[in-house]
């Protein structure tokens, strides 16, 4: 308390005293049970026999316990073709399968008011084709790639709604 005395003089030191001793009266008298207990972290609920558990994030060694293309029941073209139209109706949305650039891959196509605003190209990773890429760019068309087979990546439904609507700025 030194310094309060050289900056306050006596009178502020012995408030400093006298409050911090009605305050040290409190802390004396707590019981060992008056503490406060740890609280134990939530647990997620264990996977049922046989079932796989499942991680949080859109991506990684876990299949995420959201909505993705592999725990969805159909293809992954179904699976992309439903969330689009779910998540963008006000869309016109086709897709074609094509062969014809050098690797296999569905192309999704989304146009408002006759206007080509996004395409969107499904294929394997395996595949490092760039053409329709560098098509749209030199068109000034927004593109989008996912890859279906790519260890670690689920295409979660959260996943790719995101990126879509950061693609066409909604």
């Amino acid at each position: 308390m030194g310094l309060f005395s050289k900056l306050l003089g006596k009178k502020a030191e012995d408030m400093v005293e006298s409050m911090f001793g009605d305050e040290k009266h409190f802390f004396d008298n707590l019981r060992p049970d008056d503490k406060p207990q740890p609280a134990d972290p939530p647990r997620p609920p264990k996977p049922a026999k046989g079932e796989q558990p499942r991680g949080d994030l859109p991506w990684g060694e876990l299949m995420p316990k959201e909505e993705n293309q592999y725990s969805f029941d159909g293809t992954y073209i179904e699976y992309f073709d439903m969330l689009f139209r779910e998540e963008f109706a006000q869309y016109q949305i086709g897709h074609e399968t094509d062969t014809e650039r050098y690797h296999e891959a569905t192309i999704f196509t989304f146009t408002s008011g006759g206007r080509k605003a996004l395409v969107v190209e499904l294929m394997s990773e395996k595949s490092s084709s760039r053409k329709l890429a560098l098509e749209c760019q030199r068109e000034g068309t927004p593109y989008l790639r996912f890859y279906y087979d790519h260890h670690g990546w689920w295409n979660a439904r959260s996943y790719v709604v995101d990126r879509v609507r950061g693609a066409l700025s909604v």
